[in-house]
């Protein structure tokens, strides 16, 4: 299931004269008239017990809420963890989710937070990866607080069914129930019972879930009661007579297991408590993943035979935008959104603002031409089916897009502002320049169980670890013969020009090939897309179907194909994608194939009938490959994603895009289809 597909629209406010924003839709303010900060640090912090958990916490730590609103509950816990912060422990985050069906406007947003000085360093940190209002997941990232926000538009009830646990403390808020009766419901109930319950501490009953929330209405507190929270009324905030706070008693059930609350598979895999991680593969997927866990605490090995970013990852320039899919309920379109507005401000913590000639990567947009009748036909479709704010995409005619890209153009097109291009070589150095990440040029020659972990096996030595993340593209299939990846390998061939007999170009231009502004004195133009050819030497029959595609740019660009020689390329490169069959990366847990279809036979009959089991995850083995020529804007996300499982934290990304991107999918499907292999099959 997927998130809504709309843009939420701001809500409309009332600003009464203490500068304090009133909602004209539910006639409620956003906090105390009082004091609203004071009102959020006792109402949440003090009943959920908070920060004294934070002491001897171990992990991450996750808080879920209901009503963004202005951010003052985020800050406000932003601040407390900052200043409870262990340092000497770097596997301990906080996890913030919000959900926001009417987020503020950037404007409105700062006005709202203008209130509160003492909060002004972390509204400025919050305004600056602040996202567009576009309806999903947003998750946003501060390494060196430890601390994320994955923020969510969308009405609440659509939201909820697509979060993972676990959950430690609830922020009840949002309007009070008698002017937005909507939001507590029974289904609101019925997922905090879900989601309060995942980790084995919760299950067990070690570490309970609490929550609190300003109100004391009998509707919620029946509804609390019957979900299984053990719920007390105490004293409110001020002239608040009183509110309502408590924990999870999951004794109150029975229960059912975690795997009979969720399909087996959305269920995040075991990952164990070993800081030791080895990654394969030191390209943009590696590379990525490996940041993200030493930023986590874990102490990183990343192996690659051929030096950092050799493979496909090593072009100098590689444009970071997304070609989102027509149809306005596909999958592809949630994931790509969400991927590239989190890979923005990931390039500027890493690379800087984007905006100077020496930076590794230019914010200098990228426009999608309307090259042939197919392609405007698309566009428009997309456009029509799925509205999206202008600051990340809108249409241009042929006059606009003329003046956007600095030279004429024959064609309009797509504009994304935002996007540009990166140089993804650049990028995986300056990621893999951590403390606790070590590089070794060497090949891996095998993987093998340890018995508590795995060992990575090379002819210089053998090296235990507890987390072994396989990053290595195409050769993932070497590595694990008994997995199940169907994934393909596609030659690319990049051509360089020569940035002083080409016109200028202001702006990345995207048509049947891509290019990208001059960089120190060259232009890249390409890639080739030759299926079933694993020549590594760059060839100019190659060249010259590149420069075929130089007159979709424009009538300048169409004299320099015209010349039909090679004498504008200085150079060029070769690089392998790897692609899956639905075009989204593998990025997860490894499933053991063989146990999966003896467990989940009976879907061969009835792909309804799922059994309630667990799936049989190989421990501490994990997946991120199949990115094609997206990486730039796909591999950060799921470098989260495998971070937040392999750390034991909740998922960043809905249930949905989870599950299309988990590993297994392939052979769930050609299980049902009767299309696995015999040694699969049985047959």
């Amino acid at each position: 299931m997927s998130v809504s597909n709309h843009s939420p629209s701001a809500p409309d406010l009332i600003w009464r004269d203490d500068g304090q924003p009133v909602s004209t839709q539910f006639d409620d303010p956003y906090f105390s008239v009082e004091n609203g900060l004071e009102e959020s640090r006792y109402v949440f912090l003090q009943h959920n017990g908070l920060p004294q958990r934070w002491a001897d916490w171990q992990g991450p730590f996750r808080i879920v809420e209901t009503g963004f609103g202005t951010g003052l509950n985020f800050l406000m816990t932003w601040q407390s963890w900052r200043s409870h912060q262990n340092h000497s422990d770097n596997s301990r985050w906080l996890h913030f989710t919000s959900i926001e069906k009417y987020p503020l406007s950037r404007p409105q947003l700062e006005q709202a937070l203008a209130l509160w000085p003492e909060l002004a360093a972390l509204s400025g940190q919050l305004l600056a990866q602040y996202p567009l209002p576009v309806s999903g997941f947003h998750h946003l990232v501060w390494p060196e607080e430890k601390i994320a926000l994955t923020l969510i538009f969308d009405d609440i009830h659509q939201a909820l069914p697509e979060l993972s646990g676990p959950v430690h403390a609830w922020y009840l808020d949002g309007f009070a129930p008698a002017r937005n009766p909507d939001m507590w419901s029974d289904e609101l109930f019925r997922n905090m019972r879900r989601l309060s319950q995942l980790s084995p501490q919760q299950y067990q009953g070690s570490q309970p879930t609490t929550l609190a929330t300003f109100t004391a209405a009998g509707l919620v507190r029946r509804g609390l009661l019957g979900a299984g929270f053990q719920v007390s009324r105490v004293p409110g905030y001020g002239r608040k007579r009183e509110m309502l706070a408590g924990v999870f008693n999951r004794r109150c059930g029975p229960e059912r297991p975690p795997f009979a609350l969720h399909d087996p598979w959305n269920l995040p895999a075991r990952a164990g408590d070993g800081k030791r991680a080895i990654i394969v593969g030191a390209g943009l997927a590696g590379a990525t993943t490996a940041r993200a866990l030493a930023e986590r605490g874990y102490d990183v090995q990343v192996f690659d035979a051929g030096g950092i970013a050799s493979g496909g990852s090593g072009n100098p320039q590689g444009g970071l935008y997304v070609k989102l899919a027509a149809s306005d309920q596909a999958i592809h379109t949630d994931f790509y959104l969400a991927a590239f507005l989190h890979a923005l401000p990931y390039m500027q913590r890493y690379l800087g603002n984007g905006d100077k000639p020496d930076d590794h990567w230019q914010q200098c947009g990228v426009l999608q031409l309307a090259y042939d009748d197919k392609e405007q036909q698309r566009q428009q479709k997309f456009m029509q089916a799925r509205p999206l704010p202008r600051a990340l995409v809108h249409a241009l005619d042929r006059e606009q897009a003329s003046a956007i890209a600095g030279c004429e153009q024959q064609y309009g097109g797509l504009f994304y502002p935002q996007a540009g291009w990166v140089s993804p070589a650049e990028l995986c150095h300056t990621l893999l320049d951590h403390p606790a990440i070590r590089f070794r040029q060497q090949s891996v020659d095998a993987v093998a169980q340890n018995g508590t972990g795995w060992q990575v096996r090379s002819a210089e030595q053998v090296i235990d670890c507890d987390q072994l993340v396989i990053a290595a593209a195409a050769g993932a299939r070497s590595l694990l013969p008994e997995a199940y990846l169907p994934v393909k390998r596609i030659r690319g061939q990049l051509s360089y020009l020569n940035a002083d007999v080409t016109p200028p170009l202001n702006t990345v231009l995207c048509g049947r090939s891509y290019m990208a502004p001059a960089h120190q004195g060259r232009q890249c133009l390409g890639a080739t897309y030759n299926l079933r050819d694993d020549g590594e030497e760059v060839r100019d029959t190659d060249h010259l179907s590149n420069i075929s595609h130089l007159p979709d740019f424009g009538p300048a660009w169409h004299q320099i194909a015209g010349q039909a020689s090679l004498k504008a390329i200085t150079g060029g490169r070769v690089g392998f994608r790897c692609t899956t069959p639905d075009y989204l990366p593998m990025a997860g847990p490894v499933v053991d194939s063989p146990a999966f279809v003896r467990d989940f036979s009976p879907m061969v009959k009835n792909a309804k009938q799922i059994p309630a089991c667990e799936v049989a995850h190989l421990p501490g083995l994990w997946l991120n490959i199949g990115h094609g020529s997206r990486g730039l804007a796909s591999a950060p996300l799921c470098a989260a994603l495998l971070a937040a499982m392999i750390s034991g934290d909740a998922l960043p990304v809905s249930k949905g895009i989870y599950a299309a991107l988990w590993p297994g999918r392939f052979l769930l499907r050609d299980m049902v289809r009767r299309r696995l292999p015999a040694e699969l099959s049985g047959s």
